[in-house]
């Protein structure tokens, strides 16, 4: 990649020293030495410049509006209602050795939560074997009691007792679990709106039980918002929420901890203190990750935020270059023309007109460049289709949003050579004649 990069590099700096060499030395000197006094820009050196300055401008109008589509496409993905309180929740994953026994396991858990709920700041602290929005979830075979005709499979979650409030899952019916669901008492299971909606078309499922397999019947006690189960742009999807006490044959090594705290954008602050905890009371279980649910949210948001990065970056060192490609054109065709602007401001021109004309020369340019650009982006666009949400590819704002900037940035960048234009001392300049 270094080497790469060095060679380009070269090639490009050769570039740039052999076009005027190749002019200077195919150029006509008489010519030259003739008009070297009143003209500007001309023959082939001006084409070349005005060339590359259009292709600055079109290359910038290509990237920003790619970034300003990635743009709109992130704010419409960070703008889902993943079902959960992403502003206050710490986010521990960790894996529980495959030595202990699964009783052993959900003890480890049990104590970690108690100890994390008694952390300062922290509200309530739940365990859950799978957190959403990291992708597939986990799924099982579902039956409901009396419709055998009625089996599919489900995302479902095993949690412990106050992982809806600790994650801000509202409870739509019925209720939550409670501390007399227990290891021993009757299996009870939670179900999210869109389970209620595909198997109780029209009805509570409040009461009623699911077979869970083994002849085991979880009677349902509540029924809780949809959350993005898997991935931010999936649908709702049905999925049911079990305890790990109740839930004997299986409890996974990989478990994530969730500590909600008492304000907002204060998640991060509780990360040590969890480590802490569990270096002191699970020394034996490892922990992989310490993040925020927030953060969370954001990867979850996917490729999209990175290559909207990556784009904004590029989009702004492109208008850079077109910025300083008018700056140095302009400003070269008024060193050239500066006695002819002196004259003419001694015959009376006003310095806004001259403003005016220099102004106008670099827009030109900067047009010829939005117009080949915007045209370059409605062709490319469909190259970002797969990273877009919301907005389509040839979005008419976005388009327009970046036309506006790259004008604006031609115009000033034009603007700052033509107001010097303006400035020019005509007595100066005939003295210098």
């Amino acid at each position: 990649m270094f080497a790469s990069a060095v060679g380009i590099a070269t090639l490009a700096s050769l570039s740039v020293a052999l076009v005027p060499s190749l002019s200077l030395w195919h150029g006509d000197l008489q010519k030259v030495l003739s008009r070297s006094r009143t003209s500007g820009i001309g023959g082939r050196g001006g084409r070349i410049e005005g060339v590359l300055v259009v292709a600055e401008v079109a290359l910038a109008v290509l990237m920003v509006s790619g970034a300003a589509l990635l743009i709109r496409s992130v704010a419409n993905l960070r703008a889902i209602d993943a079902g959960v309180d992403t502003d206050r929740v710490a986010v521990v994953d960790v894996a529980i050795p495959s030595t202990l026994e699964p009783e052993q396991r959900r003890q480890a858990l049990r104590e970690l939560v108690r100890e994390l709920d008694a952390l300062p700041g922290v509200e309530s602290a739940a365990a859950v074997q799978k957190l959403p929005l990291r992708g597939s979830g986990d799924s099982w075979g579902i039956a409901i009691e009396g419709r055998p005709e009625l089996q599919s499979s489900t995302f479902f979650r095993i949690v412990t007792p106050d992982y809806f409030p600790t994650m801000g899952i509202a409870v739509k019916q019925g209720r939550g679990f409670e501390a007399a669901d227990r290891a021993g008492s009757e299996p009870v299971v939670v179900v999210n709106e869109a389970l209620a909606r595909k198997f109780f078309p029209g009805e509570s499922p409040v009461g009623r039980r699911l077979n869970e397999g083994d002849g085991v019947l979880a009677r349902i006690v509540g029924v809780v918002e949809d959350v993005a189960e898997a991935d931010l742009t999936d649908g709702p999807e049905p999925a049911r929420y079990m305890l790990y006490d109740q839930v004997t044959g299986y409890t996974p090594e990989a478990n994530t901890l969730v500590l909600r705290v008492g304000r907002a954008g204060a998640a991060a602050g509780v990360l040590e203190p969890a480590r802490d905890v569990l270096r002191r009371v699970a020394p034996g279980l490892a922990v992989q990750t310490t993040t925020t649910l927030d953060e969370v949210f954001t990867q979850a948001v996917g490729p999209a935020r990175q290559v909207m990065s990556l784009l904004a970056l590029l989009g702004a060192l492109a208008m850079a270059l077109g910025a300083v490609g008018v700056y140095g054109i302009v400003s070269h065709v008024v060193s050239r023309h500066r006695r002819e602007w002196g004259i003419r401001i001694a015959l009376g021109l006003q310095p806004r007109r001259v403003v005016a004309q220099v102004v106008r020369g670099g827009g030109t340019l900067v047009a010829v460049g939005i117009v080949l650009g915007t045209l370059a982006s409605l062709a490319g666009a469909r190259w970002l289709a797969s990273f877009l949400y919301g907005v389509g590819a040839a979005d008419p704002l976005a388009m327009a949003a970046a036309a506006a900037v790259l004008l604006l940035t031609g115009l000033l960048a034009a603007w700052v050579p033509a107001w010097r234009a303006s400035r020019i001392d005509p007595a100066a300049v005939l003295r210098e004649s």
